[in-house]
């Protein structure tokens, strides 16, 4: 990651000297991030249990394990997205050396006290309030932690895509264009939504130094890029990353229901960003300064709506421009009304964050992760190590938790029945799968065959009752050849075995 540089940046915005608050010391800026970090972990204080709260962090998990067993990135294990977060999962695991989800957790933690912390930084140089940095950072991560326990207490995408996305701001604000250019880069590379970022980036380095800004953005944003299409196979890195997500993006037959599913969690986001919402007309007062931002957080919702599946977690990218402009809100208030506007914002913060957090403590897992997670029982008791297994629908926890490798580059195998989320359980079949998924799964079963494979389908497990192997025909033809037949039920799932009864 490109840091900033904080004490030789000039200067954007006409605030009169006497009123710029200087540049913290180091220890200063050490103590506010130190700070960060404590109340980050208070709020994430839920992610230390053994919970899985989202199957996402299964799926991450699986692919490190694939990782750290000598596997290959879009080769050996695949998925719709960039590399830099699976590589980090596979690091922390060779690093402890367990597949323990805590210590990822921890650094889910750090990343949002950075993020906040750089928040800080920025509000600090931008506004005239002294209090603007704390206000900024305390800000960002409460209303980060006012989401569903799955998407706010998950060490996902977003969290690690946000101090490097941040940081690529901070640097074009500077007038730093190629360092930004790079820093959005990586971010993209964490996470491909990043990538709108540039329409905020690309007005500073206009602004800045015109169509020269603008060429070192550009071929700095893209080098990252190129390496890591090298490094992974131009084929492979663009078709997971880029060009294969058209199905994803489909709305075909579910606009309907893509629109209302929209509608509702945007509703329960702004609930949880209410605080930040009400200042935005006092912060567009001010929008000519703060264009940037504004662009920022345009292109955010952009980045949210592309796809139409409104995970809760996507609106996470769009706190961060939120969080300055609500702080330029409070700026722009007199010193009497900011006080009392202070007050209300905060318990407008502060009530989102513990409605959410406050299930996170005390629920469990989910009914469909404690069958996942007994079904990894079940199979780590009865296969060896080395022995490949797999799972038909959508429970990467078996993987996981059981510690055995799926028998094909999918930890589920949505890519092959084309279930996925946001959109309706009913949504499946062949002609929603990835573009030759189905060909690699089957000669993936061939070239290393399971010993075990779990139907989640018999239990509708995550409403794998949609797509049962009879659905599909040449799985179902693999069954038969193979004389696969049940040998046990676990929480409802159907565990095959093959040969004679």
């Amino acid at each position: 990651m490109v840091t900033p540089n904080i004490a030789t940046a000039s200067p954007s915005y006409s605030v009169d000297d006497d009123e710029r608050p200087r540049s913290p010391r180091v220890g200063a800026s050490l103590l506010l991030f130190a700070a960060f970090v404590v109340i980050a972990a208070g709020l994430h204080a839920p992610m230390f249990s053994d919970r899985i709260f989202n199957a996402d962090e299964a799926y991450l998990a699986t692919q490190a394990q694939v990782l750290v067993d000598g596997g290959h990135l879009y080769v050996d294990t695949v998925d719709r997205k960039p590399p830099v977060v699976p590589y980090l999962y596979a690091a922390v695991f060779k690093v402890t050396g367990s597949d323990a989800l805590a210590p990822v957790r921890v650094l889910a933690v750090l990343a949002e006290a950075f993020t906040a912390w750089l928040l800080a930084v920025e509000a600090r140089r931008r506004l005239r309030w002294r209090h603007a940095s704390v206000c900024a950072g305390v800000g960002f991560l409460l209303v980060a932690s006012a989401l569903p326990a799955a998407d706010a207490q998950a060490a996902n995408f977003e969290v690690f895509m946000l101090p490097v996305m941040t940081a690529a701001l901070v640097l074009g604000v500077r007038d730093r264009p190629a360092a930004a250019g790079a820093t959005l880069g990586i971010a993209t590379l964490t996470k491909q939504t990043a990538a709108f970022a540039l329409v905020p980036l690309a007005y500073l380095a206009w602004r800045a130094r015109r169509w020269s800004g603008l060429a070192r953005l550009s071929v700095a944003f893209v080098a990252p890029i190129a390496v890591a299409a090298v490094v992974f196979g131009p084929h492979d890195f663009l078709f997971w990353v880029f060009t294969g997500n058209g199905s994803y993006a489909d709305v075909h037959g579910v606009l309907g229901y893509a629109i209302g599913l929209g509608a509702r969690e945007t509703g329960w986001f702004l609930f949880g960003a209410a605080a930040m919402v009400v200042l935005l007309p006092f912060a567009w007062r001010r929008r000519r300064d703060d264009t940037d931002l504004w662009l920022w957080l345009g292109s955010g919702v952009v980045a949210v709506a592309v796809g139409l599946r409104f995970f809760p977690h996507y609106y996470l990218q769009l706190i961060p421009p939120l969080t300055l402009l609500a702080v330029r809100g409070l700026d722009s208030l007199s010193t009497t009304v900011r006080a009392r506007a202070l007050a209300i914002v905060t318990v407008l913060a502060v009530v989102p964050a513990a409605y959410f957090l406050v299930p996170a403590f005390v629920d469990g897992n989910t009914k469909d992760t404690t069958i996942a997670l007994d079904v990894a029982h079940y199979i780590s008791r009865h296969t060896s190590a080395g022995q490949r297994v797999l799972v038909w629908g959508q429970a990467p926890e078996v993987y996981w938790a059981s510690a055995r490798r799926p028998a094909t580059r999918f930890a589920t195998t949505g890519f092959v029945t084309g279930t996925s989320g946001g959109r309706p359980p009913s949504h499946v079949g062949s002609r929603y799968a990835v573009p030759g998924a189905a060909s690699d799964f089957y000669a993936d079963l061939r070239r290393t065959p399971p010993v075990l494979i779990a139907d989640m389908s018999t239990a509708d497990q995550r409403h794998a009752s949609f797509y049962p192997p009879a659905h599909f025909p040449e799985f179902q033809r693999f069954l038969d050849r193979g004389g696969w037949h049940r040998v046990a039920v676990v929480d409802g799932v159907a565990i095959l075995r093959p040969g004679a009864r």
